[in-house]
């Protein structure tokens, strides 16, 4: 049976070979003979000496702290299930603000990114919008120049002029998000930025006030759906959510173009 510190070295051996040293603004060499990264590069970019990052590849009892796992993780672009696996490994617990971040990795953002023309976000929990594809700005507007609680869906349903009129079925969507906000409590009853939300859109608006309150049932991840946009006119698109499995409670949709009518209307849209 292999020891705990030998499936480490191995696991991280196997993982800096699954990367590229242009990732990292690093040069590349053509007679270059290790694939992927070397143990030289890996413990530069990780903040560690050399000497020891060879003794942990090799499957010597280092004992890594936190911090470096931590650090070691990010280099390697780990994903939670990797970071998990790599903790159990050094017999450390990871730190549940990491298990619980919402950060969109690399790979995550160029696969919304590889979604244009069609609208790609990601929304968390607590249903605000942290992840997001050039169409999407440029369809629901400019999240990069939002708040987080600009950003929120259910609380922008109520307050926003601008999405009131690019919805067709305003009423519909609005509820909805009520509704997924309400099923998500577990994951944010604690945080206070949601709840001063949750309690202003109670006061200023009854129908938040009923649809929080019914036990209704959430739409279905797939169906269609028509936005009146300002510039370009009509949109038919086609949507499907699923759960990210980096991110703890959060959603990753996409809307697709139902026709070529509105596939060109969106790609006129990316190119301005």
């Amino acid at each position: 049976m292999v020891s705990k510190n030998k499936e480490l070295g191995l696991f991280l051996k196997k993982k800096r070979s699954t990367l590229r040293p242009e990732q990292f603004g690093l040069k590349f060499e053509k007679k270059r003979r290790v694939k992927g990264l070397k143990r030289e590069e890996v413990a530069d970019l990780a903040g560690v000496s050399i000497d020891w990052y060879v003794r942990i590849e090799q499957g010597q009892n280092v004992n890594p702290s936190t911090a470096v796992l931590l650090s070691l993780s990010r280099v390697l672009q780990l994903n939670n299930e990797e970071k998990r696996y790599l903790f159990n490994l050094s017999d450390k617990k990871l730190p549940i603000e990491d298990v619980t971040s919402a950060s969109i990795s690399n790979t995550l953002q160029k696969f919304l990114d590889n979604q244009n023309p069609s609208i790609a976000y990601i929304t968390d929990s607590k249903l605000t919008i942290i992840g997001w594809n050039e169409t999407a700005l440029k369809v629901y507007g400019n999240y990069k120049e939002m708040s987080e609680k600009e950003r929120n869906s259910v609380w922008r349903a109520f307050n926003d002029d601008y999405l009131k009129e690019l919805l067709d079925n305003w009423e519909g969507h609005t509820k909805l998000r009520v509704e997924q906000l309400r099923a998500n409590y577990n994951y944010y009853e604690n945080d206070n930025t949601i709840n001063e939300i949750i309690d202003e859109l109670n006061e200023k608006h009854s129908l938040f006030n009923k649809w929080w309150n019914n036990q209704g049932i959430m739409g279905t991840p797939e169906g269609q759906k028509l936005l009146h946009h300002p510039v370009v006119g009509d949109l038919y698109l086609s949507y499907i959510s699923f759960k990210s499995t980096e991110i703890e409670g959060a959603h990753i949709t996409i809307q697709m173009p139902i026709d070529d009518y509105t596939k060109n209307k969106l790609e006129q849209l990316t190119l301005e």
